[in-house]
């Protein structure tokens, strides 16, 4: 269709060419003869301006036709050169479009399935990461349950044992020295069949987790009287406790840890130190803080060469669970004092 109107619009505008130039060239013609003749019969006869006319019509004439063979070679380029036609789309194969769709389907379809198996391994692997963090919080629930157990055994039990041993043998003492008076040995007798007594309740509440029940019943003072009773096995000769009226209440593991620590360092002073006296003062300070202070008169160490045990380390250990800080002040000789400050009673 594109060619066919190239071609008309090519004959129109050829005719039209040669019309236009036919009828110019006509006109010039008649114009030409009629000019001659006015001249002719002007000057009655040939004449040099007539010949330049002439002339110039001729020039005219080549310029048209020089215009006009253009005009003709543009035309003739137009018709000639071939039009650019815009190829058809290629018609859709619906065979090949139900392939194609299909193939994307099943890529939909396998990326979805990876999407859930990526999702259920990150859900497996974050239960895995929950497990073992539960399993690494029940090991050390279990390793500080362990290191309480044997804290307490040491600093309770071990103590209650050790006081009925330093009992038994000061009754053994007595009947050595007196085998005809045998009151006072049976007295310390009975008095170590209190104590085992009192061990075996300890340790029943140590295994379960709880603090002996009569220390829990009594008051606090009471309760300091009763552990240097049981650790005493008749070896002291003088014993000083000063706990201050204003002191504040004691319950719960602040009791527990406050009483481990006293009956730790009354049994080292007497077990280590063979001391003979002791001295315990716990009170306010003008800060605010409490200080406990117990003394003795016992063979004293060196607290830089000497080998660190359950007991330095328990009584650390309870220290720090209170907040406070401990001082150990002893030397070869004089015997030893351990100092214990505890924050204000609000702080604590």
């Amino acid at each position: 269709m594109g060619k066919l109107l190239r071609l008309a619009i090519f004959i129109l505008a050829l005719g039209a060419l040669a019309a236009g130039t036919g009828a110019l060239l006509l006109q010039e013609r008649q114009r030409e003869r009629a000019l001659e003749r006015e001249l002719l019969v002007a000057m009655g006869g040939p004449n040099p301006v007539v010949d330049a006319i002439r002339a110039g019509h001729a020039s005219t004439q080549r310029a048209i036709l020089l215009i006009s063979g253009l005009a003709f070679a543009c035309l003739t380029v137009l018709a000639i050169v071939p039009v650019r036609t815009v190829e058809p789309a290629p018609a859709v194969d619906p065979a090949a479009a139900r392939t194609e769709m299909r193939g994307l389907e099943s890529l939909a379809r396998a990326t979805n399935a990876q999407r859930l198996e990526l999702d259920h391994e990150r859900e497996a692997r974050h239960r895995s990461e929950q497990d073992l963090h539960l399993q690494q919080v029940l090991a050390n629930h279990a390793l500080q349950d362990k290191i309480r157990l044997g804290r307490d055994l040491h600093d309770g039990l071990v103590q209650t044992l050790y006081a009925t041993g330093l009992v038994l043998e000061t009754a053994t003492q007595q009947l050595a020295a007196s085998p005809s008076d045998p009151a006072e040995a049976a007295r310390l007798l009975e008095r170590a069949k209190t104590t085992l007594n009192a061990a075996i309740r300890e340790a029943r509440g140590t295994i379960g987790g709880l603090t002996p029940d009569a220390l829990e019943e009594q008051s606090f003072p009471a309760a300091v009287d009763a552990i240097l009773d049981h650790l005493d096995g008749g070896r002291l000769r003088a014993r000083r406790v000063h706990l201050d009226p204003a002191l504040p209440a004691f319950d719960g593991p602040a009791r527990t840890e406050l009483l481990q620590i006293i009956r730790e360092s009354a049994s080292n002073a007497l077990r280590h130190g063979a001391a003979t006296e002791l001295d315990l003062e716990f009170a306010p300070q003008a800060d605010g803080r409490l200080r406990l202070a117990i003394r003795d008169n016992g063979r004293g160490f060196d607290p830089a060469l000497v080998t660190r045990g359950h007991g330095l380390d328990n009584l650390a250990a309870r220290a720090r669970a209170l907040g406070a800080t401990l001082d150990i002040d002893s030397a070869p000789g004089r015997g030893a004092t351990l100092t214990l400050t505890l924050p204000a009673p609000a702080a604590a």
